[in-house]
């Protein structure tokens, strides 16, 4: 029987508490996860780990997640990769901007796990 390989998942987060707990709990799940404090250091984590998701904050220093996600997006080795947002900002404005550049995955934090391993089992099935 051969073991299931774990998903990889770039966490991108600037409250280091939430990052922290959220990466302890998905590690649980077998998930490999690689934690980010804002945008930009997002983007270099990149360059040395490809993930198979990325779970992003929108409202960051030094590059929003919005940013963020239009980089990644941009780039032909990481357009294809599945993006959730997940924020604090309950402001349907916010939405509304997430949507207007491309990202339907979007949850509203306090979150729980089971949203974050639904919404991510509908995200990495295609990679299955």
């Amino acid at each position: 029987m051969t073991e299931k390989k774990p998903r990889k998942i770039l966490l991108v987060d600037d409250e280091a508490g939430f990052a922290e707990l959220l990466r302890d709990l998905l590690e649980m799940d077998s998930y490999e996860v690689m934690v980010a404090h804002d945008g930009q250091d997002g983007l270099e984590k990149l360059e040395a780990f490809v993930p198979d998701v990325i779970i992003s904050d929108i409202v960051m220093p030094r590059l929003s997640g919005f940013e963020l996600f239009k980089r990644v997006k941009a780039s032909p080795t990481t357009a294809t990769i599945p993006f959730l947002f997940i924020t604090g900002f309950q402001d349907d404005r916010v939405l509304a901007e997430a949507r207007k550049v491309g990202v339907f995955g979007i949850l509203r934090k306090p979150v729980d796990i089971e949203q974050i391993e639904n919404r991510l089992r509908e995200l990495t099935r295609s990679k299955e």
